[in-house]
């Protein structure tokens, strides 16, 4: 007992892999979590220097599915003490269990953990890799990494991915997993099939992903790839197709400048008294015409054509509902009346939430969302994969390969921002590959997915520096950092500036979104002419946006009923931009994931017909044969529903069988992909970004991970910097 002294309750995260299983009776234990509770947090406050004089520290509780056992022995006072929940085994002391129980309150998974159970697990498949993603550099994990304090465990943003499960819903028998509900090929679980089968001979597998047997695929990807390619050669203020931005509805003439006096932005007009815009929140759906530069940041520049040409086409933002009045007032809106979701602070201050306007509350509820963005290649050795991708959009924003982006401080209560990083790859780690099920539908443990984001990283705060207080000092336009942060200040790098290769590895919710141009920055904070002599334009912040976004996103968390909380997760994974912000009419038409009005029987008479276009061997025979039946079902169909009143359930019985049948089929494509590979001749990614496939690592929300390039992607890396190089 602790008389007379401060008990201080360790909050406990909630990632665990705990089974909750308990000792077998026969073994005579029973439960007690009081020891552990008391001796855990007690070594845990002496690790992180956190111990004082009168104060005992004490868990919340034991990780979910973990419980504490003891047995006395018989003629003495030793009782023999243990903790069962690990899917391996039981831990038999508080040594055996420290690495496992730190593992999982600092990475938030297992993934490299070396407890022994865990490292005794792994021994059963060693990696050949020696490419680690606790980099194998001098530089180890850096000594930009600031100690963690137990307590700030529940407030850290900590979100878990949906985990497993990806597009996996067809309901035919025995290897249902391998198509969706429409019949096409899942190409993760095909992958992952065939990194299993080579599993023994440690092979790597390296390909470019090309869903030829997907319709969609096939029918956007060109086009997606060319939209990626425009927005690598914008600068980062010009806002981007399907990006949230605050807008006013009224301003084209007039400027909008900065009142540094009452903090606030006005609407400056030649015959009328500044006053305060109103502002919207929108989704950009058009871009204009017109090229847009640094003059359109102030004003509309002379010999600029209508705004519906040098204008964005803007939408409201709408909540699910049967009638959609904002999604018809749309506007076409001049850059210089456009703010990024981020400035919602600076355009409305002191604005209580209930009191926005309806399309910014809409705004604010799908901040804690992302989606995926193409997809291009897939790279792994068993028993862990990545998928790279090109970008993603995160809340408001889209952030890509090449941007410059603001890494959120650890701290919660941080109200500044340090720190940087040049996105050199965006990668969806596959984990626990050893420990999934083979089939996505059944009850077995599914594989885990981890989102990180990786680049070169630089901070303004000397303290960071690499190599001791201002000691590594960085100039722009030099070792990848842009020109146009200059503004900012002195930047020093985070990694070993001697190892090019090297890369700092977030999980993707420590981004706070693009870190735009300091000449933009500069022109969001001119003050007016005729301002008044106490406001005068502040100084280039890079800071701007973060405590929005820190509301921003603990408001998503708390009202986006898509998101599951009760399975731990804080972010919603949207399959399409236009899930993810709710949209159901964009330009006037209507979106959606898929054309609710095709038919499986269409899917696969599509995919006959892409078998014939790539020259597929008996592609063509296949698609004949198969329109020639549905001509005959069609007329069958046809003469049932003229001659008999019972034509309707016939035709309904006959829909059922083709469903059977449908499904029959796409399982038997996935099987020729299977056989042919994914178009045939799988062929080796020239454009795949480095991967580390030694100990892929799942961390929270508060771990950053250095990681040394794979040699062989040295060609890759280069392109990745040259690509930076031109922001």
């Amino acid at each position: 007992m602790s008389f007379g002294k401060q008990i201080v309750t360790l909050p406990v995260a909630d990632d665990s892999d705990g089974t909750g299983i308990a000792p077998p009776a026969s073994k005579g234990l029973t439960r007690n979590d009081a020891h552990f509770l008391d001796k855990i947090a007690e070594r845990w406050a002496k690790e992180e220097g956190r111990t004082q004089s009168g104060i005992v520290y004490r868990l919340e509780r034991l990780p979910t599915g973990y419980g504490g056992y003891e047995k006395g022995r018989e003629g003495s006072k030793h009782v023999d003490r243990y903790i069962y929940g690990h899917p391996n085994g039981h831990f038999r002391s508080i040594n055996e269990l420290w690495p496992h129980f730190k593992q999982l309150q600092e990475m938030g998974g297992t993934v490299g953990c070396e407890c022994v159970l865990c490292a005794g697990k792994k021994k059963k498949a060693p990696s050949t890799n020696s490419n680690s993603i606790a980099s194998s550099s001098p530089a180890g994990r850096s000594k930009y990494f600031p100690a963690k304090a137990p307590a700030a465990a529940p407030n850290a943003f900590k979100p878990s991915l949906s985990q497993g499960r990806l597009n996996s819903s067809s309901s035919a028998e025995q290897r249902q997993k391998q198509v969706d509900d429409e019949g096409t090929p899942d190409l993760y679980r095909k992958f992952l099939d065939d990194l299993k089968s080579k599993r023994e001979a440690n092979e790597v597998i390296n390909i470019d992903i090309r869903d030829k047997l997907s319709p969609d695929w096939r029918a956007g990807h060109e086009m997606l790839q060319n939209v990626l390619t425009e927005w690598q050669d914008l600068p980062g203020y010009v806002p981007r197709i399907g990006e949230v931005v605050l807008f006013a509805r009224n301003v084209m003439e007039e400027r909008i400048m900065w009142d540094a006096g009452e903090r606030v932005y006005r609407r400056i007009s030649s015959n009328a008294k500044p006053d305060a815009p109103k502002w919207e929140a929108g989704v950009v759906t058009q871009v204009p015409l017109d090229s847009v530069g640094v003059d359109d940041l102030n004003y509309i520049p002379q010999g600029k054509r209508n705004v519906t040409y040098s204008g964005f086409r803007v939408e409201p933002l709408q909540p699910s509902s049967d009638t959609r009045p904002m999604t018809l007032s749309h506007r076409y809106v001049p850059l210089h009346a456009m703010r990024p979701f981020c400035f919602l602070k600076e355009c409305l201050p002191n604005t209580e939430v209930p009191d926005l306007h309806p399309s910014i509350r809409h705004a604010l509820t799908v901040a804690n969302s992302f989606c995926l963005v193409g997809r291009y290649a897939f790279k792994g050795a068993w028993p862990e994969a990545t998928v790279f991708v090109r970008a993603v959009y995160l809340g408001a924003e889209s952030i890509m390969v090449g941007d410059a982006v603001r890494i959120l401080p650890l701290s919660p209560d941080a109200t500044a921002v340090t720190d940087i990083m040049i996105i050199t790859s965006i990668r969806l780690r596959f984990v626990n590959l050893e420990e999934a099920g083979d089939d996505d539908l059944d009850d077995e443990q599914p594989y885990n997915t981890a989102l990180h984001v990786a680049g070169k990283a630089f901070t303004l705060d000397p303290k960071r520096s690499y190599s001791g207080i201002a000691k590594s000092p960085v100039t722009p336009s030099e070792h990848g950092l842009p020109k146009s942060l200059a503004a900012y200040g002195q930047f020093f790098h985070i990694l070993d500036p001697a190892e090019e290769k090297q890369r700092l590895e977030l999980p993707f919710q420590r981004i706070l979104g693009r870190c735009f141009e300091d000449v933009a920055t500069k022109a969001w904070s001119a003050g007016a002419g005729d301002k008044p002599s106490n406001s005068s334009p502040p100084k280039v912040d890079i800071s701007t946006g973060l405590a929005a976004m820190q509301k921003a996103r603990a408001y998503s968390m708390q009202n986006d009923p898509r998101i599951e909380k009760a399975a731990g997760k804080s972010w919603f994974w949207a399959e399409t931009r236009f899930e993810q912000l709710d949209l159901h009419e964009v330009n006037g038409k209507f979106v959606g994931v898929k054309d609710e009005s095709r038919s499986k029987k269409q899917m696969h008479a599509w995919r006959q017909a892409l078998k014939v276009l790539d020259g597929k061997r008996g592609g063509l025979e296949e698609y004949h044969a198969a329109r020639k039946q549905r001509e005959e079902e069609e007329k069958q169909e046809s003469a049932q529903a003229a001659s008999s009143s019972w034509g309707l359930m016939a035709a309904n019985v006959d829909s059922a069988t083709d469903a059977e049948k449908e499904v029959d089929e796409g399982a038997q494509e996935a099987e020729e992909i299977n056989e042919e590979g994914q178009d045939g001749e799988p062929q080796e990614t020239e454009g795949a970004m480095e991967v580390d496939t030694e100990s892929s690592a799942m961390p929270n929300a508060s771990t950053e991970i250095v990681i040394d390039i794979a040699d062989d992607d040295d060609d890759d890396d280069d392109d990745d910097d040259d690509d930076i190089m031109e922001l």
